[in-house]
């Protein structure tokens, strides 16, 4: 073999090494590159499913907190306006007034829209299910009760306090502090809450 003829072979064999070189993937190399992808794949999927489940949530208790302010407040508006506050009662067929400084869970007066003259019409109780129940006069003249706040919503303690209810003997202006406490239920999660507020009558004795 001449110089040439060997010269031209090994240039041949170095081609070709350095075509092997530059050759892609390997089987190997192509599944580890596949695995990592698709662990990289399962934890970002996990995250964004946590997150959504974190945000749903987390707008479900404001929902729900918000139920409960909305019947709090409503409450308070409603009494800030009516009379003949009675305590621990929710019979609507009288004209009764009561104290009661040690607390009850539940108070009966004689809204806006009837004169003094007229027997009571709307009611707070805490019922036996744990919500806080509004009842009124219907049409026929008879009570009816319905639930202020939602399913997931229950109120654990729930008190008024009255003073000055008699709109004769009492020389103090009608005013009832209401305490309520409670939690609200998101999924397998429990928040609690307390809320506190203070209401006097409007309209002077």
């Amino acid at each position: 073999m001449t110089n040439c003829e060997l010269l031209i072979t090994n240039k041949g064999k170095n081609h070709i090494a350095t075509k092997n070189k530059m050759g892609g993937f390997t089987l190997i190399e192509l599944m580890v590159s596949m695995s990592i992808f698709m662990i990289v794949m399962i934890m970002a999927l996990g995250a964004l499913v946590n997150i959504s489940n974190v945000a749903k949530k987390s707008r479900a208790l404001h929902q729900a907190m918000d139920n409960v302010n909305f019947a709090m407040e409503s409450m308070t508006r409603s009494l800030r306006t009516g009379s003949n506050y009675d305590c621990g009662s929710t019979d609507l067929s009288t004209q009764d007034t009561d104290d009661c400084p040690s607390g009850e869970d539940s108070i009966s007066f004689i809204s806006q829209n009837k004169g003094s003259t007229s027997n009571k019409d709307v009611a707070y109780e805490l019922s036996n299910n744990g919500s806080l129940q509004k009842c009124v006069l219907n049409s026929f003249n008879s009570k009816e009760c319905i639930s202020m706040t939602s399913s997931n919503v229950k109120i654990e303690n729930l008190q008024f306090y009255v003073t000055g209810s008699d709109p004769i003997l009492d020389q103090i202006q009608p005013s009832v502090y209401i305490s309520m406490k409670g939690s609200v239920s998101v999924g397998s999660e429990k928040t609690e809450f307390a809320l506190q507020t203070f209401v006097s009558q409007r309209n002077s004795e």
